[in-house]
């Protein structure tokens, strides 16, 4: 599928608004920032490893594909790469359209009633250039009649270039499983993360109290990224002789909607009121070396 082009001094970005709202690439002056997608079809249940692509009404898992949410029990359909588990919400495998379009900015949307999320909602993704920077802004919207649990971020496959190094900041890590579902358990961090995609083998991280800030140093230039509010989380994953880095800032803890209410300040869980909206913004600037 031919993707939808933004382009300008600095920037080219490839959307694929069919394939699940998707960045098909991201390049800043030629480098490939993204690990750009090339398959020839969509899979909804077996996606590309590459690109990136939207997390909403949430991200990561709900565990045994059991929402528990103010009284009520909702059974959700399992994902087959992550059974008995749901997998990054449900936006990235549906079609979106595209709104409205110009040389530097697009937005597409998407709404969703179906039998992956108990709720109808809104999602919008909107992209503007505006020569260093790139804004990434996300939205979900309840179009409910009750409140929904609610949380979105953004699953980036990062290239692991020769090279390339990574830095930021966060206040905690959660241990996790082996069905990549936290323990409860946690240590704070005080020292900055660091990142090297020469040396880093198999990685699995869930980490909170994130500043919103990281950054990628390559031979050529930085990247640096800015993520607003809610996105105080930050996993950062990667196989073993994995080609990326998926480094992906998200509102909320996995599985979090399943806790109590007392502990949502810290695992992130946010509820939306109906037509309430939740929204967040990644900024993206290129500096040459």
């Amino acid at each position: 599928m031919q993707p939808l082009l933004l382009n300008n001094a600095t920037w080219s970005i490839g959307l694929l608004p069919a394939w699940g709202g998707r960045i098909a690439h991201l390049r800043a002056e030629g480098l490939d920032v993204l690990l750009p997608i090339n398959a020839e079809a969509f899979d909804p249940l077996d996606w590309p490893r590459a690109g990136a692509y939207p997390l909403m009404p949430y991200s990561n898992r709900i565990r045994n594909a059991h929402l528990h949410f103010s009284g009520r029990d909702y059974p959700l359909p399992a994902h087959p790469a992550a059974q008995p588990h749901t997998l990054h919400g449900v936006t990235h495998t549906v079609p979106w359209q595209v709104l409205e379009q110009s040389e530097q900015q697009v937005t597409i949307a998407c709404e969703y009633q179906g039998g992956h999320w108990p709720w109808p909602f809104r999602a919008e993704q909107r992209y503007l250039l505006d020569r260093q920077r790139l804004s990434i802004e996300l939205v979900l919207i309840n179009l409910g009649d009750s409140p929904m649990p609610a949380g979105l971020g953004l699953h980036p496959y990062f290239q692991r270039h020769p090279g390339l190094k990574v830095q930021y900041r966060v206040g905690r890590e959660w241990q996790i499983d082996d069905q990549y579902l936290a323990t409860g358990a946690t240590r704070e961090v005080t020292q900055a993360q660091l990142i090297d995609a020469d040396d880093v083998q198999a990685m699995a991280h869930y980490q909170s109290g994130w500043d919103g800030q990281l950054q990628l140093d390559y031979p050529s230039g930085r990247l640096c990224l800015n993520a607003s509010l809610p996105l105080s989380h930050l996993v950062a994953f990667a196989p073993a002789r994995s080609p990326y880095l998926c480094l992906e800032p998200v509102s909320h803890l996995a599985d979090a909607f399943n806790q109590p209410p007392d502990s949502w300040a810290q695992n992130g869980t946010l509820e939306l009121a109906p037509g309430q909206h939740l929204e967040a913004t990644l900024d993206l600037s290129w500096q040459r070396r």
